[in-house]
């Protein structure tokens, strides 16, 4: 039997809080958290009201994750051991979701990799398929799939690509942090592409180049 909130104990409780917030984790694990703060964090966000077995298993916690290597470490590993990729001239086709835009794409596809080994990118959603292409190959692609399918188009794009050891797939928060350099530096990630080791950006042409250097900057 599934036992509800107000019998689960405040170990349990707190556990689950700190797994809930990576910043936490992270900070227990470098040994840089006032114990006295984060237990009234906890309490007054879960409504626990005993303050010493909050701060127990806070403690308890940390030490369970002394024996361990830490989430940091393991994604900066990870990106250290990545190489990163540019690529110009890339447009973005949002188009309707379906079954002939399939159709279409498929051929579309065929013909692009035959002609130059270039690839089309396809991100599915419910209603709205996105496509990343050459824009060299971006008038034949609206051509083939005609102004009734295609709902938005962008060009003047760049695609950053960052191919990562096979650790990435089993390691959370590696994409988080490639995304959040990004996005402290205040640029907007138009698309993001996650296939198996490989991680793709997609941003504003005047943004490329900036985008490059910060991801290339991490795996320095």
């Amino acid at each position: 039997m599934v036992r509800n909130l107000h019998e689960r104990s405040a170990a349990e409780i707190t556990r689950d809080y700190i797994l809930q917030h990576p910043s936490i984790l992270d900070c227990l694990s470098y040994d840089i958290v006032n114990f006295s703060a984060l237990a009234r964090k906890i309490m007054e966000e879960t409504g626990i009201r005993n303050e010493e077995a909050v701060m127990m298993a806070c403690r308890r916690f940390q030490m369970e994750l002394n024996s361990k290597k830490t989430r940091e470490q393991e994604i900066i590993s990870i990106i250290k051991n990545s190489r990163v990729k540019l690529k110009s001239k890339v447009a973005l086709i949002n188009a309707r979701n379906e079954p002939r835009t399939l159709q279409i794409l498929q051929r579309l596809q065929q013909h692009v990799v035959s002609k130059n080994n270039s690839m089309l990118t396809v991100q599915q959603g419910t209603k709205i398929l996105t496509i990343i292409v050459d824009e060299e190959f971006l008038p034949e692609a609206l051509d083939a799939l005609g102004q009734e399918l295609v709902v938005k188009t962008q060009s003047r794009l760049g695609e950053i690509t960052v191919e990562s050891p096979e650790t990435i797939v089993e390691t959370p928060g590696v994409l988080t942090r490639l995304a959040a350099s990004l996005s402290e530096a205040g640029i907007n990630c138009l698309e993001m592409v996650s296939c198996n080791t490989e991680t793709t950006f997609v941003v504003e042409e005047s943004e490329m180049v900036r985008a490059y250097n910060i991801l290339s900057a991490l795996v320095r």
